[in-house]
Order: C-alpha cells, then structure tokens, then sequence
C-alpha cells in the first residue's frame, strides 16, 4: 500500500491539498513514532519511575476519556471509526509503555515492542489516513513529480475528467518522450454516444498547452464514439505537416508544368523526424523525380534532406528529414565486419536507420567487382578500411595497390597480405594476381569445376586499387596499357575464381580511367559508391546504366548545417561551423540507390586508430602454396612483398624478364603483334619510363660512388632506409631506393624486413 493510498479518505471530503502536503504529514507521523518508539524502551529502565506511570496512565486514560466524549452519539455513523483510528497509536502506546514498566529488571521484548509498534504505527499512518485529505491535482505535481504513486498518464485522464465533465475518458494514453509533455491517446464517449466537438481553445485549455497544439483526428476503422488526441506543446505536429505537404505536392510537384507533373501522392507516413511519401506516375508514363526541382518545391537547401527512391518503372519514394539523417553515425564493431552466410558485412548506416551491408563475395556470383568514387575528403579511404579490416576478419586474401606511394592507405600497411606501394609496385601486383587467376583457371579446368566455392580449395582474393587513376593514366604508354589490360582481364574473368577486384578513384569520368570504358563498364557491375564528387550530373557521372530509372541526385555537399546552408551564410557561421560530409554516400546495390554514411572514425596524427584496431593483431590470411608459387613466377616480387622497400624500374625489369632482353616471365602480358587495342595483351616493358631493359641500358642505382657509401654505412651495422637517405643528402631519395635494390642484386646486401638493409655476411 502506497502513501497516498494509506492518506485516502475513509468518507466522502471535499478537503483537498497538494500531494508535497500529505507526503510531509505522513513523514512528520512516522519520525514521532520513531522517537516515541525510542522513549518507550530507555523510559521503563530510569529510576524516577512514579513520573513514568503518571505520564503513561494519564496518556492512556484521557485518550479513552476523549474517546467515549466524541462516539457516544450513536447518529455518528462513519466518524466514530475515524476517532477510533485516531486513538490507536496513544492507546497502543501507553499500554506499551505500561507493560515495560511493570516488568522488573530489562527483558528483550522491552526493546522489541517499542520498535514493532512504531513500524506498525508507521505503516498504517493513523492520523494522516483519519484526516481525511484528497489529493489535488496541480500542473506542479505533474511536471516537477513529487514522491507519490500517480503517474503521468493517472493525471492526464484526471484533467480531462475534470475539465470535460461530459462523460468522455482518455484512454491509451502515450507520451512521445520521457522528458516532454507531449502525448496521443484516445477519446472514448458514452456507449452510444459520439465524442462532442471541442474547439481548439477548449482542447489546450483541458491540459494548460498552448492553443493549437492539441487538436482530435479520427481514427481509421472506428466509429464517431472513439477519437484520437494528439498533444505536442513542445514538439512539432508531423501529421499536421504531412497533411500540408500533400498540398504542396500537388500544387507544386505535380501540378503542370511544375517538378514532376502528373506524379500523384499515394499515400503518406509521419515519423517524429521523416515523412516517407509515396509516389507514382500515371499509367503508362515513366517515373522522373527530379532531386533538385522538389528540393526547391519544398524549400529544402541540404540537398541530403530530400532521399529519392524509385522501382525504376512508375512508383518511388520520398523521404523529406526535418535535420540531416546521417549528421551523427556510431563506430564500427568487430562483428559489423564480420562475414555472415550471405557474404554480406555492414560498413555504415543507412538514411532509414537500417544497416548499409555490401557484399565481400556473392555466394551465387563468386567475386564482385566495385568502384568507389569521390574526391579528396569524401571518406573513400575509411570506406576502404573498413571494407579491408572486414576482409582480414572473415578470413579473405587482401592485397592492396596504393598507387600514391602508400599515402592513401596507411593503416592497411602491414595487416594484409600485400601491400603495394606506389605504381610500380602495384602493377607488379596486378601481374602476380593475373598469374594466379590462370593457375585457378588451369586447376578448376582440370577439376571439371565451372564456379568458385569459398576455402574449396582456395580462400576469397579482394584486390583493392586506389588512386588507380594515376596508373591508368601514366605517361609510360606501356605501364598504362599492361595496367588496363590486367585490370580488364581480371574483371572480367576473375569472378569464376575468386579473386575480385575494386577501384577506388576521383570520379567516374572516362579520363579518370584511362579513357577505357570496358573497366567503368565491368566496374559497375559490382558495388558502386558515389561519394563527394566534382560533378552533379549523373550522367557525367558515368551512372548510365546503374542508376534506376528516374533516379535524380545532387552532388553531397562538403558540409552540411543543422539549420541549413543558407541560414549560415546569413547568420555569418564560417564554413568550419557546419559538419563534414565525410564518408556519405550514393550505394548502388542489385539495381538500388541506397543514401548512407559509413562508420564514423576518428583520425588522429594522420591515421585513424579506430580503424587499425578493427584489423585485429591475427596475421593475414595468404594464399596456398601451390597459388605463392604461380604468384612468384608471375611477378618475382611476391616472395619479398613485406620486405621489398620500394619497387622501381629495376624490380620492375627482373618480374616481367628472366635476364635484360629475354622475354616476359610466366604470367606477364605477352606482346601484341598489332600493338594492342585495349582488349588484348600489351607489348612487353621495353621501355618504363623511357629507359630501355636490354643491352647497353644504363645501370639504375649506379651514380658514381653511391653503391660504395651505401656499403661504408652498413658496416656500422643494419639500417633503415630513411637513415641511409638522411645520410646521403647529396643523392635523390629514389636513386638510394635503386642503390640498395642493385646491391641486393648483386648479393652485398639484404633486406631483413621492410625499409631496414643490412650487408649479406651480418
């Protein structure tokens, strides 16, 4: 039992006050009982004793002479039980007191029974519960909460009883938020009545909220004798909004000659921070939303409030935020990026909330292809940490073509199984993973197999590229046309083999990929991510093909603000006041254009720790035995790939030749009688950078006297690269690169571990 409960009245009172009041009588009577209770038990046992029994007896004694004065009128009714109660604690305490007295010496009763009277006293509250006092219901107590049993929902139906007085109740009431007075519930009349018809100021005047916030809407299926209210003092009425956007939507969106005329509102959903329209064309016509046309139509300035979402026929979706979306998104887990039964991992958020999933493999397909695009800043290189962390934890062969000299990717430095530096490098990569997409093909061939299982026998391979741009459009024609040649061939056919291959460059312009469309083409038949571009034109965009039909965007903004773009330039915000768009993007998935934002990540002294930790500290899984050796014959540097420090023209030469002027190694490009188009195998490298292989070539590496003072330095023992290069001011950093190389050639030096070089005989 409660202590309001223990405070009703016995009998009918119109005695009324605030809940704090009868909560401070009820205390005030327990501390009394508690100092009575101790009074009781020290009392008895001090030696002025004949104080004692007067002061007890004439307790006693006057409560029952009181008593008898105020129930011996028999008409009293109900009043003389609430004397009675009354008396109970003087009564019970007196003879209490009494007894502890009579008895000689200390019993442990004597101590006990002062304390059960006063936990029984206090439980029952006698006095407070005979005052007959009523709780009163006041817009404090409902804000503010005092210590007592009633709870919000209790003293909204009271109100109402109170301020209707019609016969109504509010039932199934529910708040929108712990902290806000907003609510919706429903009006239930009289049986066979319907609910009257209030007016608005009568609606706020039942609660004390502003006129206007509380208004009753019918509910679907239910007759005029129950009715829906909805109250939001504090927050914004949502339906009220989506009942003035179907307005707006057809007088300017589908009206002629506006946005998207003829596309009709079917129906509508109110969320407290979305409303999801849905939209169709007439029959026969094809959808066309044009993104920024209805932007302007709704006076939207962030274009990332408005999501477009079509079927690609004649029906869409339309989600208009109040605030951005993707404005706040959480860190990644280890088991977001872990791979489930589907291939699938989650790398980001959604703008609905759900989770952005790709697919590492495609159970039904094999491999997958992908371009991301966007530009500097966009958050391609999280989006790619999180793609490659993800692989190393579901167990996949990662190697990864940095083509900026490692700049782009550092964090993956080291926790995957190759991680190619700079151009060179990263063709030699390429060549090594043509080598081995044959191997498999020869084995399967030889298996009767047509498809690729996971780990049966081989593990998934997932080649990432960045920055391939500056590859495909190198100025060495041969590296240009053996880069597009080997990226083709494995798009094309590595699927079938388990070894897929993603691109990851500024836009998805033709000249951002060497002019060749075959790989846009192959690219997009994978995951595509469109991030922060230079363009807002799909079509420049090279999303023909992939987007669904009368899919609209605009260009993601570099920033985006609470309030909106204009309101800052208006206000005088600097651009750093708004948030960074980093890492929102367009997906592209199974004919579907998904807005989302990947896992937030935190850069920190030009990494971001997050993302390193996610890798996990297991070693990365490689490939067979019978794959590293079809690597190594294919590109002879995969055998030294964590140890080599920089590939250049000389590692370059060795891979594709056994000696100066022989012909390719196994699995290089072979040449093109014709020249080459683009689809077929280019000429051998001849000529990278314009320094013929062969004969007569000159020695790269073989400035006058550097191998020598490179020599002199190691004999103090091993050292770094970047000590060798501080050491040896007067040469290029790049010549002391071929130096080591050419002395690692010629069996003087060796490399124990990436960039540290030490002489063969320490």
């Amino acid at each position: 039992m409660s202590t309001i409960d223990q405070a009703a009245p016995a009998a009918d009172t119109t005695k009324r006050v605030p809940g704090h009041v009868i909560y401070r009588r009820v205390l005030a009577e327990r501390t009394s009982y508690a100092l009575a209770a101790a009074g009781m038990a020290v009392g008895p046992q001090l030696d002025d004793s004949a104080w004692s029994y007067l002061a007890s007896g004439g307790i006693g004694l006057g409560t029952l002479a009181w008593l008898y004065t105020k129930t011996k009128d028999p008409d009293q009714g109900l009043s003389v039980l609430t004397r009675a109660q009354r008396a109970i604690p003087f009564l019970t305490a007196a003879g209490t007191y009494v007894a502890n007295l009579i008895t000689p010496g200390f019993n442990w009763w004597e101590a006990v029974a002062p304390a059960a009277w006063a936990s029984l006293m206090g439980w029952m509250a006698p006095l407070t519960r005979s005052a007959g006092l009523v709780l009163e219901l006041t817009e404090h107590q409902a804000q503010t909460g005092p210590a007592r049993e009633l709870t919000y929902t209790e003293f909204l139906a009271a109100k109402w009883a109170q301020a209707t007085g019609d016969g109504t109740r509010l039932v199934s009431i529910t708040p929108f938020s712990a902290d806000r007075p907003d609510f919706e519930a429903v009006v239930v009349a009289q049986a066979g009545k319907a609910v009257p018809t209030f007016t608005e100021v009568q609606l706020a005047a039942a609660f004390d909220f502003p006129v206007g916030t509380v208004k009753i809407r019918p509910i679907q299926g239910s007759g005029p004798g129950r009715m829906r209210l909805v109250a939001r003092p504090t927050s914004e009425d949502v339906e009220a909004v989506a009942e003035g956007i179907r307005g707006l939507w057809e007088s300017a969106v589908a009206a002629p000659g506006k946005a998207a005329p003829g596309v009709e509102l079917l129906d509508y959903r109110a969320e407290p921070h979305r409303i999801v329209l849905l939209v169709a064309s007439p029959p026969g016509k094809e959808i066309h939303l044009p993104h920024t046309a209805i932007c302007s139509a709704f006076g939207i300035d962030d274009p990332s409030r408005l999501v477009i979402e079509t079927d690609g026929i004649r029906q869409g979706v339309v989600s208009i935020y109040k605030t951005n979306p993707l404005m706040k998104v959480r860190k990644a887990t280890a088991d977001d990026l872990t791979m489930d039964s589907k291939g699938r991992v989650t790398i980001g958020v959604c703008h609905d909330g759900k989770p952005a999933r790709m697919r590492l493999w495609d159970p039904s397909q094999g491999a997958l292809r992908g371009i991301t695009a966007g530009v500097t800043g966009a958050g391609k290189s999280v989006l790619q940490n999180l793609i490659l962390a993800a692989e190393k934890r579901s167990s996949v062969v990662s190697w990864v073509g940095d083509v900026q000299g490692g700049m782009s990717l550092p964090e993956a430095e080291g926790r995957v199984d190759w991680f190619a530096k700079g151009p060179v490098e990263t063709l030699l990569m390429l060549t090594a993973a043509h080598a081995v997409m044959k191997y498999r093909e020869r084995i399967s061939n030889e298996m009767g197999r047509g498809d690729f299982a996971l780990n049966k026998p081989w593990p998934l391979i997932n080649i990432t590229l960045d920055e391939i741009n500056r590859l495909l459009s190198h100025p060495d024609e041969a590296m240009r046309k053996a880069t597009a040649y080997l990226i083709a061939d494995i798009q094309k056919t590595g699927r079938k083999v388990g070894i897929g291959i993603r691109l990851a460059v500024q836009s998805l312009h033709l000249k951002d990929l060497g002019d060749d469309d075959a790989i846009r083409q192959q690219g997009k038949v994978g995951a595509l991510f469109l991030m922060r571009t230079a363009s807002s034109s799909t079509k420049e965009m090279g999303l023909d093909g992939i987007a669904p039909a009368g899919f609209q965007m605009e260009n993601i903004p570099a920033r985006i603000y609470e309030n909106g773009q204009i309101e800052a330039l208006f206000s005088g915000k600097d651009d750093e006041d708004g948030e960074s768009t980093a890492g929102m993007a367009y997906m592209f998935l199974d004919g579907r254009a998904k807005f989302m934002r990947t896992f937030f990540a935190e850069k920190k002294d030009g990494v971001y720790p997050d993302l390193i930790a996610l890798y996990g500290d297991e070693p990365a899984t490689g490939l067979t035995e019978g794959e590293a050796k079809a690597a190594q014959a294919g590109a002879a540097i995969y055998g030294v790939r964590h140890t080599n420090p920089y590939a250049d023209c000389d590692t370059l030469a060795q891979a594709f030749s056994d000696a100066p002027g022989s012909t390719p190694a196994a699995g290089a490009p072979a040449p093109d009688a014709d020249g080459g188009d683009g689809d077929e195998a280019p000429a051998a490298f001849e000529a990278p950078f314009g320094i013929p292989f062969g004969d007569g070539s000159p020695d790269i590496g073989e400035e006058p006297g550097l191998q020598d003072q490179i020599l002199e330095l190691l004999t103090d023992g091993p050292k770094q690269l970047k000590d060798l290069r501080a050491a040896l001011p007067g040469f290029q950093p790049s010549s002391v690169s071929n130096a080591c190389s050419q002395l690692k050639a010629k069996g003087l030096a060796i490399s124990r571990k990436r960039g540290l070089w030490q002489l063969t005989d320490n």
